[in-house]
């Protein structure tokens, strides 16, 4: 595991990686170019290097981590007064992993078996649906964060960054024709573990939100029981 981290200070050292990059399955993978205003709880974001960096080395902490956290998922479509609401749950302690939403099994890793269960459904995790699940638990690990790298860093990447009390605003540049994590979006991350806290990602048509309300780092095999 400890070799990714390698690429992650080669980044912050300011070597930059080339990369073509493809985008999430969903509802985001083309972009109109005549974008509007993003919504008022979404500021718009000057491009700061070193955020972008932090959001790096932030993102690796959170997918090496050992933790289980739980919260809730909601997805807010435009017009709508009725939220779809419901539980989220992750358990990490790589090589394995388990994530549940709304009940159902939508990533589930146990060594170097993987499954996505629902794929059709946007996520923020580029490896799940991105990378060969034949590959070792590390190799995915690196595909993921050769993805991350590309969205937020150099003259190819599509997002810019910001760092604001805490935790990491990016928002789509105009001209990039790919929109993994939508339009604009917020991720948090949890201080003394690393996990993911809460994100906020502005769709196409809808803003999806995750709060987690429980983290622990002590993880047992009954933590990975779906």
């Amino acid at each position: 595991m400890r070799p990714l981290l390698l690429i992650v200070a080669g980044v912050v050292a300011g070597v930059v990686v080339v990369l073509g990059i493809t985008a999430l399955v969903g509802e985001d993978d083309t972009t109109d170019p005549d974008l509007g205003p993003v919504e008022l709880s979404f500021p718009p974001v000057d491009h700061d290097e070193q955020a972008a960096r932090d959001l790096v080395v932030a993102w690796d902490r959170w997918r090496t981590a050992t933790f289980v956290s739980s919260g809730t998922w909601t997805r807010t479509l435009d017009g709508s007064d009725s939220p779809l609401t419901g539980d989220t749950y992750v358990a990490q302690e790589p090589p394995r992993r388990i994530v549940v939403r709304l009940g159902a099994v939508i990533e589930s890793i146990d060594g170097s078996v993987v499954t996505c269960d629902n794929p059709a459904e946007p996520v923020i995790v580029p490896e799940c649906a991105e990378v060969d699940g034949l590959l070792t638990y590390d190799e995915r690990l690196r595909s993921e964060m050769s993805l991350v790298l590309g969205y937020v860093i150099g003259d190819t990447r599509i997002y810019d960054v910001a760092e604001v009390d805490g935790c990491f605003l990016v928002e789509l540049i105009p001209a990039a024709l790919r929109s993994p994590w939508g339009r604009a979006a917020r991720f948090c991350f949890d201080d003394e573990t690393g996990a993911l806290q809460s994100s906020r990602v502005r769709r196409q048509s809808a803003v999806d939100e995750e709060v987690v309300f429980s983290i622990r780092s002590e993880v047992t095999d009954e933590d990975f029981l779906d």
